[in-house]
């Protein structure tokens, strides 16, 4: 995969996931070459403040917010929004979720899609081309 869409609320930001870890992870795969996107239903601007804070900004491509008109991350359009700012085939494009929607959603739009669940959670996979229990998994899918 060259391009990996990560859905911010529940996935990067999930706790059983350390914080140095999901930065080490999104360091690791950006060096690898791959094209980072974020999707998140947070503002805008408090979501870009964050990844300021945590010295992520510069690892993504493209951050795709509920506040954005017609971008929401359940709306499909991330997707095609995706694809139009990296000019990347749809084979190469996985997203990465925490809940039964974003692997939907990656599905409908003909892309792999990964779920990550905590250790002992019990969570509808929906079919999800991966699924990982700790965000370091992404990096024996890329």
């Amino acid at each position: 995969m060259n391009t990996v869409i990560l859905d911010f609320d529940g996935t990067l930001n999930k706790a059983c996931t350390a914080i140095k870890t999901v930065k080490d992870t999104l360091k690791e795969m950006y060096a690898m070459g791959v094209t980072l996107i974020l999707a998140s239903n947070q503002d805008k601007e408090a979501l870009e403040a964050l990844l300021d804070d945590l010295n992520l900004s510069s690892l993504f491509s493209v951050i795709v917010t509920a506040n954005e008109k017609g971008s929401s991350p359940q709306s499909g359009n991330i997707v095609n929004k995706v694809l139009e700012h990296t000019d990347t085939d749809p084979s190469q494009v996985l997203i990465v979720g925490e809940n039964s929607s974003n692997i939907i959603l990656g599905k409908q739009a003909g892309i792999k899609t990964c779920a990550v669940k905590c250790k002992g959670e019990n969570m509808d996979t929906a079919g999800a081309d991966y699924v990982i229990e700790d965000i370091r998994g992404l990096l024996d899918i890329v």
